[in-house]
């Protein structure tokens, strides 16, 4: 991935719009800005204003890592919002809450496993 540059969007006579990294006066053509600028955004290619760059760079982790993370459960429906303590208070939901609950460790079950960072080990490798 290439390092990060602050710089500034440049119309030119003809409509095209144009990235000039820093002070520089030519740049990269950007083409069809209007139609592509949301996927730019969205996949941290291009940032809003004036964007410091360790925000950038915890951006660009985070779009990394969304593919194998990021993944949300609605607790719209719950009869409680309170959290079960215990398995026992697990067991004595609701089955709607009960479903919802289940689904939300799921979520964070896969997505711990998924990471890059970590790899389940054996009780004899441990």
């Amino acid at each position: 991935m290439p390092k990060p540059r602050h710089g500034k969007l440049q119309l030119s006579d003809t409509g095209e719009c144009h990235f000039l990294p820093g002070q520089s006066t030519t740049g990269t053509p950007l083409s069809d800005l209007s139609a592509n600028a949301q996927h730019l955004l969205d996949t941290g290619q291009l940032f809003r204003g004036h964007t410091k760059f360790k925000s950038v760079y915890a951006a660009r982790t985070q779009l990394g890592l969304r593919d194998c993370v990021l993944r949300h459960v609605s607790a719209h429906g719950l009869k409680t919002l309170l959290a079960p303590t215990s398995l026992r208070a697990h067991d004595n939901l609701c089955p709607e809450d009960k479903f919802i609950w289940d689904a939300a460790y799921d979520e964070e079950y896969d997505g711990l496993e998924s990471l890059p960072t970590w790899e389940v080990i054996s009780e004899e490798q441990y």
